[in-house]
This record gives C-alpha cells, structure tokens and sequence, in this order.
C-alpha cells in the first residue's frame, strides 16, 4: 500500500509545473488561518448563528484531530521516501489530515446550514480539491485523506444530533455556569491529546523520519509538541464563553451597509492580529508548561474577543445593533 501510494503522489507531482500553485490555494482553504479570517466575518457581518456553530465545531474538529495524530503517530510522506518533494513542511505527525478533516466539517456544516443543492456541490467539490492537494503537495498520503474525510464525516454528523440537546441545556444555565461547561470542555479536548501522548509510553520518533523530513523540507519535526492541541482547547474555551457573555447580554445583529460591515470586520481582524501576535511574543520556547499556558491565554483571549470583545466595541461604536 505504501508503493502504491508514494506512485499516485509522484504521479500527481510530475504535473507541479501547472499544478503546484492551485494546489497549494486549495490547501489554504484547509488551514487554520483561513477559517480565523472567514468565521469572525460570518459572525460580525453576515450569520452570527452560524458562525457561533462554525467556531465551536472546528475547534472540537482541531482538539480531536491533535489527539488522533498522536493516538496513530504515522509519518509523512516526505519524511519517509526520498522519491517525494516536499512542496510543504509540517512538523506534526501524518494521519488522519488536519485539512481533509477540518474541509468536512467546516464546508458540511455550511452545506446543512445553507440547505441548497448548489452549496451542497460547491461544498463537496472543495472537500475533494483541499484532499487532493495535501497528496499533491507530498506531505499527506492518499489513507491519512482518507481517514481525515471519515474522521471528519464522523464529527460533523455527531456536532448535528447533539448541538440541539446539548445547546439547549447549556442555554437553560446561568452564565457562570455556561462559562464553566466551556471551560470543561476545553480542559477535555487537551486531555485527549494528553491521553494519547501518555499511552505512547517511551515510543521515539525513529531517527530515520526525522532526519529524512529536515533533508526533504529543511525544517525539524516535533510531532509530540501538543501546542495546537492547546490553541484549540483555548480557542473553544474563548468563543464559547465569550458567546455565552453575548448572548446573555442580547446578540449583536449583523446587518447594515456594506461599508458598516466592512469597517467591523477590518478594526475586529486587526485587534484579533494585535492580540494574537502581542501575546505570541510573551510565549517561551520553554519550559513547555509556561508555554502550553500563554499559548492557551492567548487563543483565549483572541476567541474572546472574536464572540464578545468585538460585539461590544462595535456596538458602543454605533457599529451593530442587538436584539
């Protein structure tokens, strides 16, 4: 099965001369920074509703997906066969893909909510391309895409039955305690990558992996570095109790000119930059404890923002109004 799938990736790779550029603009909309740009504009300019959900569900897709790669810790393409370029450079272990699993539930999720036949196509179109690229860009092979659809199918369907049941129950809370079941489900989310990192017991990456992924990319590898897994527990932790403040206080309307929603979303997305890269400096190499913790306040605090922090601003601003 390996053979086979490093042939189709070298397949796909004879053709990069016109392929590589499209690849890796599909791969962008499978990257944490692209759903950081489109959720907070569905959430101040356009569907508060469902950018609520989208914030949630990629962060529970996100917290999963750390703790599946670990659970699995199978390599890369690249940093297993010379016969592969590495047209990308990840340090994290391989299956399921991140993107192929984040495509599924973000474009599904927006496939439900919009209910149309059209969306639906567009929607499973990008899902494909996103997979295809990740196998195109050498850092992925075709069963760690395969396993991410599947994951991400899985979550999608699960975040469709409970999100109604279980939303409302949290709604029928007092905000403090909506904000502790967020907090709880944050811890949650870094306890399953944790989990899994701990019943690796003393498995080490083979050297051969490390070295053939610093030869093939020139960048090291840290698979065991659970950061991502805590920007996402973070993440979640701030959009959902920054949410809950919101909602409690009554939900920001978004509706308005053009113009208006234009200059929310500019001043909102700059202050998410100055909050995100401000703290990114404060964050040390090590230890790893004092790190894993700015990294968690910092993804706090951005998703706090992004569901609270900015609602209120552009509101005094007489940029927004509630209902």
């Amino acid at each position: 099965m390996t053979d086979i799938q490093i042939a189709l990736i070298q397949a796909l790779q004879a053709q990069a001369a016109w392929l590589a550029a499209p690849m890796q603009f599909f791969s962008f909309l499978g990257q944490p920074e692209f759903y950081l740009l489109v959720i907070p504009a569905l959430y101040w300019c356009w569907n508060p509703r469902l950018g609520l959900r989208l914030g949630l569900l990629m962060g529970i897709s996100g917290g999963i997906n750390e703790a599946l790669k670990v659970a699995f810790h199978l390599p890369r393409p690249y940093w297993v066969s010379p016969e592969v370029r590495a047209l990308g450079s990840y340090p994290s272990f391989g299956l399921p893909s991140a993107h192929a699993q984040g495509a599924v539930t973000f474009w599904g999720l927006i496939a439900a909510d919009a209910r149309r036949r059209w969306v639906l196509i567009v929607a499973v179109t990008l899902v494909f391309l996103v997979g295809v690229s990740r196998v195109a860009l050498g850092v992925h092979f075709p069963i760690d895409v395969i396993a991410g659809w599947a994951f991400g199918a899985v979550i999608l369907l699960g975040f469709l039955a409970f999100e109604g049941p279980v939303g409302r129950r949290v709604a029928a809370l007092p905000l403090s305690r909506q904000v502790l079941v967020a907090f709880a489900g944050s811890l949650a989310l870094a306890l399953v990558s944790t989990s899994a990192l701990m019943a690796l017991g003393d498995w080490q990456v083979p050297a051969s992996w490390a070295a053939g992924a610093l030869e093939r990319s020139g960048q090291p590898i840290h698979p065991f570095d659970l950061r991502d897994a805590v920007t996402a527990s973070g993440l979640f932790f701030g959009f959902a109790a920054g949410a809950a403040a919101e909602h409690h206080r009554g939900s920001m309307c978004a509706v308005g000119k053009v113009s208006v929603r234009l200059l929310r979303y500019a001043f909102g997305i700059a202050v998410t930059g100055v909050i995100w890269f401000g703290i990114g400096f404060l964050i040390p190499q090590d230890p790893v404890f004092a790190a894993c913790a700015l990294q968690y306040l910092r993804a706090a605090a951005a998703g706090a923002w992004v569901s609270f922090g900015a609602p209120t601003v552009f509101s005094r601003l007489n940029l927004a109004d509630r209902f």
